[in-house]
C-alpha cells in the first residue's frame, strides 16, 4: 500500500490540492507565494505524474563567452589525451576535470578579426570586423527557437557589460543583454509589477528574506512530499537565500570606497567589481536552469578591474591582456583569469550536486566557456581556448587539434546542436556533425 499525503500550492492564482508519493501531479508551473513575492519549484519529481510515461529528461547549454581570452600557456596541457598534467588554470578546476574536456587548436575558418570575433564566437559568421559585416543565428538563439517553447522563458543573455552581447538573432540582431544579478533574479523569481519587484529587492537588501513571505508553504510542501523531492527543495531555498545575501554584499561594496593599494595604477582606476559580478549572474543561471524557467544561457565576461585574489589592487584586464610577455603584467593576468575559472568552476560544482532524475544537473547541462581570440596580446583568432563540461560527452581529456589545419570550431556547435535535441546537417561553417575525438557516452552519466 502506498502512502498518500497531501499539499496546497498555488498555480497561476489558483489553489490546488495534490496528492503526493504515488498519484500526485503538481504542476511544473507551481510557485510558492508570499505578498508580492512568487518563487518558481525547482523540479521535483512529484511533477511527473504517477504511472506516467517517463519522459526523455531534457538537455541544458550554458555558454560563456570570455571577451579577453586566456592566457593559453597557463590553460593548454602540455601533453594531449586522458593523462596529462594539469595546467596552472586547471589545477583550479581539478576537481572537476573528470567532467571537463579542454580542446586546443580550433578556430572559425575566415574570422581573423581580433576583438570583434567575439561577434562570430558563436555564430561562426566570417569577418566580422568587416563595415559590411551581417552576423548570423548564434547556437544558443537556433536553440532557444526550436526548443523554447518549452520553458518559461525561451533563452537568458547574461553579460557583465549592458553593451555587450554574445547571442545573435536569425536577423545577425545582437540580444540586448541583462547584466545586472539583482534585475535578473527580480525578473526571474520575483512575481508582480516593477515597482512590487524593486519593493522586494530593497526588503532584501534591508535583511528581510524572501523567503520569510512562503516560509509556511515551504514548510508543507517539505512535509508532504517523498525523501528526495525534500532533500532537492531544501537544497534550492539554500541557493535563493545565498544568492539573496550575495546580492546584499555586493551592493554594499558597490557602495563603500576602495583600499588603497600602496602603489600606482596599472592604468585606468575602475571601481568596478566584474569577476564578482561573473559569479553571480551565474548563480542566477544555475537557480533559472534548477527551477527549468529556461534551457538555454549565454553569458558574458567582459573584463574586470577589480577580482577577488586582489581585492587591494585596481587593475586593467584589457591593458594586462596585452602583455608583451612582460612578467609582472604575466602574473596579475594569470590571476584575473584564474578568477574567473574558479567562478565557472563553482558554478559547475553547483550543478553537479542537484540531482535532476536519475542524474547530476551537470549531466543534463552542456557548458562551454571559451574566447573569440586564442592570443589576445596579438591579437591572434587561431588556436582558441575552448571547455566543454556536462552533458553526456566522455570527459577527463585534452583534445588537441593542429592549429594549422583543424575542424571549424562550429563542427563542435553541431555536435552540441544536436545533443539539445536540434539535429542540423550545417551550421556556420561546419564541414562535418561531429567534433573529432568527442565522444558521447551511450548512457547519460551518473556522480557525484
Amino acid at each position: 500500500m502506498h502512502r498518500l499525503a497531501s499539499a496546497r500550492v498555488e498555480t497561476r492564482g489558483v489553489t490546488k490540492k495534490f496528492h503526493v508519493v504515488t498519484g500526485k501531479a503538481l504542476s511544473r508551473r507551481a510557485m510558492l507565494r508570499g505578498t508580492g513575492v512568487a518563487l518558481s519549484l525547482p523540479w521535483l519529481d512529484c511533477m511527473q505524474p504517477a504511472f506516467a510515461a517517463a519522459a526523455t529528461p531534457p538537455m541544458r547549454f550554458v555558454g560563456v563567452l570570455n571577451y579577453l581570452s586566456f592566457h593559453t600557456p597557463n590553460l593548454f596541457p602540455e601533453q594531449a589525451g586522458a593523462d596529462y598534467t594539469p595546467s596552472p588554470y586547471l589545477e583550479s578546476l581539478r576537481r572537476r576535470l573528470d567532467d571537463i574536456t579542454v580542446i586546443s587548436g580550433l578556430n572559425h575558418p575566415g574570422v581573423r578579426d581580433g576583438h570583434a570575433s567575439d561577434k562570430s564566437f558563436f555564430t561562426g559568421a566570417p569577418g566580422p570586423g568587416s563595415p559590411l559585416f551581417r552576423n548570423t543565428v548564434s547556437l544558443d538563439q537556433l536553440a532557444a527557437e526550436r526548443l523554447g517553447q518549452e520553458t518559461r522563458y525561451a533563452s537568458l543573455n547574461l553579460s557583465t557589460s549592458p553593451n555587450h552581447s554574445c547571442s545573435w538573432t536569425a536577423n545577425g540582431v545582437p540580444v540586448p543583454p541583462e547584466n545586472s544579478p539583482a534585475r535578473a533574479f527580480s525578473r526571474l523569481f520575483i512575481d508582480g509589477t516593477p515597482a512590487q519587484r524593486a519593493a522586494e529587492l530593497a526588503r532584501v537588501k534591508e535583511g528581510r528574506s524572501i523567503l520569510d513571505r512562503v516560509a509556511a508553504q515551504a514548510k508543507r510542501l517539505e512535509r508532504d512530499v517523498a525523501a528526495g523531492d525534500r532533500q532537492k527543495l531544501e537544497q534550492y531555498l539554500a541557493g535563493v537565500r545565498g544568492l539573496e545575501q550575495n546580492l546584499v554584499r555586493e551592493e554594499g561594496f558597490a557602495a563603500e570606497a576602495k583600499p588603497d593599494p600602496g602603489v600606482p595604477p596599472i592604468e585606468d582606476v575602475d571601481r568596478k567589481e566584474d569577476t564578482a559580478r561573473f559569479k553571480l549572474l551565474l548563480d542566477v543561471a544555475r537557480l533559472a536552469l534548477e527551477t527549468d524557467l529556461t534551457r538555454i544561457i549565454t553569458v558574458y565576461f567582459v573584463g574586470t578591474s577589480k577580482t577577488p585574489s586582489l581585492p587591494n589592487a585596481t587593475l586593467n584586464h584589457h591593458y594586462l591582456s596585452h602583455h608583451g610577455q612582460d612578467p609582472e603584467k604575466l602574473r596579475h593576468l594569470a590571476t584575473v583569469e584564474r578568477d574567473a575559472l574558479v567562478a565557472w568552476g563553482g558554478f559547475l560544482d553547483g550543478l553537479a550536486a542537484v540531482r535532476d532524475g536519475d542524474a547530476r544537473l551537470l549531466d543534463r547541462t552542456i557548458n562551454v566557456v571559451g574566447a573569440g581570440m586564442g592570443n589576445a596580446s596579438s591579437h591572434d583568432s587561431t588556436n582558441l581556448p575552448v571547455l566543454v563540461a556536462g552533458g553526456r560527452f566522455v570527459h577527463g581529456t585534452h583534445i588537441a587539434h593542429d592549429p594549422a589545419s583543424p575542424p571549424p570550431l562550429c563542427n563542435l556547435w553541431v555536435q552540441i546542436l544536436g545533443e539539445l535535441g536540434v539535429a542540423v546537417d550545417r551550421f556556420g561553417t561546419s564541414d562535418a556533425t561531429t567534433l573529432p575525438g568527442l565522444a558521447v557516452k551511450s548512457v547519460s552519466g551518473d556522480g557525484a
